[in-house]
């Protein structure tokens, strides 16, 4: 029997009654389910006395205890975690990553790419660096598609009216065919193109195109092209998404650098920091 994987990124803060949750949301025709607990470990304080480079490097006394402490409470929840998997009766597993937070979005891709989606639970924001690391071990390094703000593994994977914002850039693209599982069994599709321009690439009819290649796939969609007035991309995206009830945002992510959305924003930072709206992103 097919059987996706679907891996939940958490860390050790999430509580059991969030794991259980995460287990009863399961699809009934099966999905193999793979938590990931993840901590970020105390970057190493150095102090140097004198002139370098005679002077003397310096470290807390206690660090290496602080180090120990941290990567025992992330092993610790993932011990937990497994044993709530196998009491529930799942095809799952549970494994961690703990280190510095400049090496943990490798660890994460390793884990993530042999996985079809990704999940991070939204308590992880909480935690901005490592939810950053997270998001971008994901998007950056490996071809698989992550979800945030999902209430349940079957809000992403049975989503009933998945949105797909739409700017025909290859981002955008790669979400449109990891999603297309998702968009296939679903009850209904909206594409939305905001600000569409007829001189573009894709013709006087921007979006169009896509419709017709998902409606050849079964499935039934609807095509929205809608102006900005004024407003930024994302922020017409999320309005959009309300007023049609979508269940699911699927869209392409960081089309420009990171460094500048974070620095200046832009619509992928906009989406990723609300909390309204469940998002499937790829890059």
């Amino acid at each position: 029997m097919d059987r996706l994987t679907a891996l939940i990124v958490v860390d050790a803060t999430c509580s059991d009654d969030r794991i259980r949750h995460y287990i009863t949301s399961l699809p009934a025709d099966g999905v193999h389910l793979s938590v990931l607990v993840v901590g970020a470990a105390p970057s190493l304080p150095m102090w140097a006395y004198g002139s370098a480079p005679y002077g003397p490097i310096i470290f807390p006394e206690n660090w290496h205890e602080t180090y120990q402490a941290g990567g025992s409470e992330v092993a610790d929840r993932a011990d937990v975690i497994e044993k709530l998997l196998q009491t529930a009766g799942v095809a799952g597993d549970v494994t961690s990553a703990y280190g510095e937070a400049s090496v943990l979005d490798d660890q994460i891709a390793a884990r993530a790419a042999l996985c079809d989606v990704v999940l991070i639970d939204p308590a992880l924001a909480d935690a901005s660096l490592t939810f950053q690391q997270a998001l971008e071990g994901v998007l950056f390094k490996t071809p698989v598609a992550v979800a945030l703000n999902a209430a349940g593994v079957d809000r992403v994977l049975q989503a009933k009216h998945p949105m797909l914002a739409w700017d025909g850039s290859l981002p955008a693209l790669r979400a449109l065919h990891r999603a297309l599982p998702i968009l296939r069994q679903a009850a209904q599709v909206t594409i939305l193109v905001v600000d569409p321009n007829p001189h573009g690439p894709e013709g006087q009819n921007p979006g169009s195109d896509v419709a017709t290649w998902l409606t050849r796939h079964g499935c039934t969609v609807t095509l929205q092209q809608s102006p900005s007035a004024g407003q930024d991309t994302g922020s017409c995206i999320l309005a959009r998404a309300g007023e049609i009830g979508a269940d699911l945002i699927v869209m392409g992510a960081y089309v420009h650098s990171r460094a500048r959305q974070r620095i200046l924003g832009g619509t992928t930072q906009i989406v990723i920091s609300q909390t309204d709206h469940a998002v499937l992103l790829s890059h």
